[in-house]
């Protein structure tokens, strides 16, 4: 009603004397900043405080407060023209969801995978599916079992690493299995294997009643699958096997600390720079021909100078009780122009009784050659010996020889020998004695030089004594220097000759050298605060202070057309 003492009172100025105290606008927005407070409480905390509770309760409470004094309002929010035009898009949005769960269904229901991540998260390295497939079909491999202790705050990083696990298992045929552990929850079990925090994942071999072998088991810091599959192929591989690297002149064992470093770390053999006089000391830690080891192998990584009469008295000895060598043939750019493996009276033993033997000269190719013809490349591998087709890829694969001697192999092997030739040299290359020309730098052919194609590298066994020898006409086989490089199988071919002589094939039908750990593959750690920051970041922040702004620029054209 009008007032009939103010009869110039307008219908405008009754409609604002009967608004409320505080516009039902502002109770909408505290209830917006009251969830968001539990949001952001819920994103960035440990757990769900009072705070939390407290802004949950405030926006619910505001909202209510909305609604009773805007009614209007809160109607037009769901029969208004907004609605109207908001419903169809919510029904498009509804739409794509379904559409997208069950292309999702379909692709989970097929077990179709594909990564596409560089460092290779979610699936097996080539390297490692080998490894892997090689050790499902050995049975002489015992089960393994991958232990992931996670926290309850980790189930999205357990989801995520439970793609490759999976991996590990199919591709073994079950014989890798996985299991998650609550770190908390377990606490005996973390300290069998020595766990200390969240993330950590036990690798361990089963034993004959299906229990893990906590005491040989394998702690692996975070979920890197180079890491993993050296765990696996080392738990797997019981036994004792030692490899010795005898100290020769120039210290060329030096350059093979790849080789030294992948049996030690990833198959735990006993790796040890000695020399044959120490080997048989009375007081030696280490004895030659020990029937308490299952394998054993000498390595002669080069040298300048041959062999004492004593020394070659051991090792005649040592192989002929059945014993493995490997010698790696220095080269002869010295002084005296003399090399260990050249040696006669070593080379007189070696032919003698195993039919082969290091030639004095050197070998160049102008054709198949690395950067210059004294590394000669030799495409030409044995495709029956494992040492040349473990690992190496048919038809692909190659080695460099660093200023190598050649070797002669007997027409007619000894009794019980049996010889491979493993690598010969291209048909372009030639060989020289004349070691002063090289060192002048002429490298060109002459009438006297010996034509190709040359062994490189040779192995022989005796059946009846069981002893292996593999000789190599360069040190640059097992040197580190080829590690970085494609498609070179220098480190391969040489970690496989210490496989072949010891047997340990025996115990994994396919191994490889894992290759070292690329820059995208280093982990970025962070603490659990920082995780719960990015979450709140990426999941609460950004889309929905979107969402904020957006409502704040509709609200605003909203008023100004009232206006």
């Amino acid at each position: 009603m009008i007032d009939p003492k103010n009869q110039n009172q307008l219908p405008e100025d009754i409609e604002m004397e009967q608004e409320p105290f505080i516009p039902p606008h502002y109770l909408l927005l505290l209830s917006v900043l009251g969830f968001i407070v539990a949001g952001i409480v819920a994103f960035t905390q440990p757990t769900f405080s009072v705070v939390g509770y407290g802004g949950l309760a405030f926006g619910f409470l505001a909202l209510l407060a909305w609604i009773l004094l805007a009614p209007q309002q809160a109607k037009a929010v769901v029969t208004g023209r907004t609605a109207q035009f908001g419903g169809t898009s919510l029904l498009v949005t509804l739409l794509v969801l379904v559409a997208l769960i069950a292309i999702y269904t379909l692709v989970r229901n097929q077990s179709w995978q594909l990564d596409l991540t560089e460092s290779d998260a979610f699936s097996l390295t080539p390297e490692s599916e080998q490894a892997v497939a090689g050790i499902g079909i050995d049975p002489n491999v015992p089960p393994v079992r991958l232990i992931a202790f996670y926290g309850a705050a980790q189930a999205g990083l357990r989801d995520q690493n439970s793609v490759l696990f999976d991996d590990y298992q199919q591709t073994s045929g079950g014989k890798i299995t996985y299991e998650f552990l609550d770190l908390d929850r377990n606490p005996a079990q973390a300290e069998l294997y020595g766990v200390t925090r969240s993330g950590q994942i036990a690798v361990a071999a089963l034993n004959d009643a299906g229990e893990p072998d906590t005491e040989n088991a394998v702690l692996v810091n975070f979920v890197d699958q180079g890491e993993i599959t050296n765990a696996i192929l080392k738990v797997a591989a019981s036994g004792e096997f030692q490899a010795f690297f005898l100290n020769v002149q120039d210290n060329v064992a030096a350059d093979m600390s790849f080789i030294k470093d992948s049996l030690v770390q990833q198959f735990d053999w006993t790796v040890e720079d000695v020399s044959l006089l120490t080997l048989t000391g009375p007081q030696a830690e280490y004895r030659l021909n020990d029937p308490n080891v299952d394998g054993q192998v000498l390595i002669i990584p080069g040298g300048s100078q041959p062999l004492a009469d004593q020394e070659l008295e051991i090792l005649r000895q040592y192989l002929d009780a059945g014993g493995d060598l490997i010698i790696f043939a220095g080269n002869s750019f010295n002084e005296d122009f003399s090399s260990l493996a050249t040696a006669e009276n070593l080379n007189g033993y070696l032919f003698e009784n195993f039919g082969v033997r290091f030639n004095d000269d050197i070998v160049l190719d102008q054709t198949l050659a690395f950067q210059s013809p004294l590394s000669v490349i030799s495409p030409n591998l044995d495709a029956t010996s494992f040492i040349t087709t473990n690992g190496v890829i048919p038809g692909q694969g190659a080695v460099i020889f660093d200023a190598a001697h050649t070797i002669e192999v007997a027409e007619t092997a000894p009794a019980n020998v049996t010889v491979s030739r493993l690598a010969q040299s291209g048909v372009d290359s030639y060989a020289t004695t004349n070691y002063q020309r090289i060192v002048d730098g002429d490298f060109a052919e002459s009438e006297a030089d010996a034509q190709g194609p040359f062994v490189l590298a040779a192995s022989a066994e005796n059946a009846q004594t069981g002893a292996r020898v593999v000789l190599y006409g360069s040190a640059s086989v097992g040197a580190d220097l080829f590690s970085m490089f494609q498609n070179v199988n220098n480190l391969d071919v040489a970690f496989n000759s210490l496989v072949w002589t010891t047997n340990f094939n025996n115990f994994f039908s396919q191994i490889t050298v894992q290759q070292q750990q690329r820059p995208q593959d280093q982990p970025i750690f962070a603490d659990a605060q920082t995780i719960r920051n990015i979450n709140f970041a990426t999941m609460l922040l950004l889309p929905f202070g979107i969402l904020a702004l957006g409502a704040f620029v509709w609200w605003m054209s909203r008023e100004r057309l009232r206006s």
